[in-house]
């Protein structure tokens, strides 16, 4: 457990929700607003319910609609978004140093509680999801720190996806106060009280001096790699992003990789299959937004490494503008489902040979009821196509394409469906375009100091890895 802040009684056991809000009410310290749109009070309800809100809540308000909502906060392009967070938190915090800084500013610690989510309803069947954050001072009338996270709310009626807001929210106000000196507890914390299933935290984010120490690029691999959300992404910056909201309404065009480092071969898989998906006629005025995936997996597989490994490999697909996505998602039907449900632009999946045959093996899908069959119809969804790059055949080793590459005698009608279905297409190159040598040696010459690997790897990459001494 992470250091309580003072007023704050240390923590002996899992606290449930109602002792969670009775312990702030009661501590005296923290004083501030609760401002809830789209789904109801439930957060602040938490700490009224416990008794001692006096000392805690300031000011309770939900701007339901959506007028109203503008009047006070602004007009935001979007209702539930991240920028009306912003706004609410802003607007708020505000009004609190104006009208509360002189009167009790040197002995609360102020803070503003926002979220705004679109929770099930009559007219909407999916799944609930919003924005929640809190800005908050850990002494007072010192600067405030934000943590500002995205959910997803998967219970089944309304009534539960709001219960579980209220519990998940109750949560971060704890986290914030208690573990604020350790922002991986914080991640730890969310979840307290919620049964596996029900929520997903997908994005956040930590601003503040508090908080200058802290990589939302780590907080982002710790996420997934706590289950708290199947995927993370971030740009070339580091910044973190939210998947739906970057993927709205665009094609996707992903390339899987360890990326230790990223080489010219995944640039020349990315540019052949970025001519041909932006010609596809379903792509015809739509944005692309080309990603280069890392599962769990993947840096699992590396564990001895470290968090500085995986910040390597990120830096260095950063200095090409590349959009990084982490996921705990190895299949890929799982994948192409999640991302499917994110956007209505096609999906394109750039792979080579060998792993085509992977994907092609029946035996890979023992965990399947339905086994291969079910998995094929799962991963070709509507939109949803494999960019094959040709390469060696892993059985006889000569050189072929997605199109002539020899599947066991079961699947093979099942590949030639796919082949003339458009599903499986072939990407333009020759044998003199595979690379020399593989990833993995090109990584072994770095870290021996054997010259030659520079030629493999792009400048920018080149110059980052020598001038920081990364892979060493």
């Amino acid at each position: 457990m992470g250091e309580p802040g003072p007023g704050m009684k240390k923590i002996t056991h899992l606290l449930t929700t109602d002792e969670k809000a009775k312990e702030i009410n009661f501590s005296g310290k923290h004083y501030g607003t609760f401002a809830e749109i789209g789904a109801g009070q439930e957060v602040a309800r938490w700490f009224f319910q416990a008794g001692g809100a006096a000392g805690t809540v300031a000011k309770s308000m939900s701007a339901y609609d959506m007028t109203f909502s503008n009047a006070i906060y602004g007009t935001a392009h979007r209702f539930v978004s991240r920028e009306r967070l912003r706004e609410m938190l802003d607007h708020e915090y505000e009004l609190l140093l104006e009208r509360l800084g002189q009167e009790r500013g040197d002995r609360s610690r102020f803070f503003v509680f926002a979220d705004t989510v679109a929770a099930r309803s009559h007219k909407f069947t999916g799944d609930g999801k919003g924005w929640m954050g809190i800005r908050f001072q850990t002494q007072p009338n010192c600067p405030p720190g934000n943590i500002v996270i995205h959910v997803r709310l998967k219970d089944d009626t309304n009534a539960e996806q709001m219960e579980v807001l209220g519990i998940l929210g109750v949560n971060l106000v704890h986290a914030a106060f208690t573990h604020w000196r350790r922002p991986p507890e914080i991640l730890n914390r969310l979840m307290d009280g919620i049964r596996p299933g029900r929520v997903e935290v997908d994005m956040v984010d930590f601003r503040g001096p508090m908080f200058q120490g802290v990589d939302n690029r780590l907080m982002s691999l710790r996420m997934v790699h706590s289950n708290l959300t199947p995927v993370a992404l971030f740009s070339a910056t580091g910044a973190n992003l939210e998947a739906e909201d970057s993927f709205y309404g665009k094609s996707i065009l992903l390339l899987r990789g360890h990326y230790r480092p990223i080489t010219q071969f995944h640039l020349r898989m990315m540019e052949r299959a970025s001519a041909i998906f932006r010609n596809d006629p379903a792509n015809k005025g739509k944005e692309i937004v080309e990603v280069n995936e890392i599962t769990m997996r993947n840096l699992v597989r590396h564990r001895k490494a470290g968090m500085e490994d995986f910040l390597d490999r990120v830096d260095c697909m950063g200095a090409l503008k590349k959009t990084v996505l982490v996921t705990g998602i190895f299949r890929f039907h799982r994948l192409a489902q999640y991302l499917t449900q994110r956007t209505k632009g096609s999906l394109g999946f750039v792979i080579g040979v060998p792993l085509l045959s992977k994907m092609l093996d029946e035996h890979f899908y023992n965990d399947l009821p339905g086994g291969i069959m079910e998995a094929m119809g799962r991963l070709f969804l509507p939109g949803v196509k494999l960019l094959v790059y040709p390469g060696y055949d892993p059985v006889d080793g000569k050189f072929v394409t997605g199109h002539t590459l020899k599947v066991p005698e079961p699947i093979r009608e099942i590949h030639e469906y796919l082949v003339r279905r458009g599903k499986i297409v072939n990407l333009n190159a020759t044998e003199k375009d595979l690379p020399p040598c593989s990833s993995s040696e090109i990584l072994r010459n770095i870290r021996s100091g054997r010259p030659g690997w520079q030629e493999n790897v792009p400048t920018p990459v080149v110059k980052l890895i020598q001038r920081r001494r990364l892979f060493g």
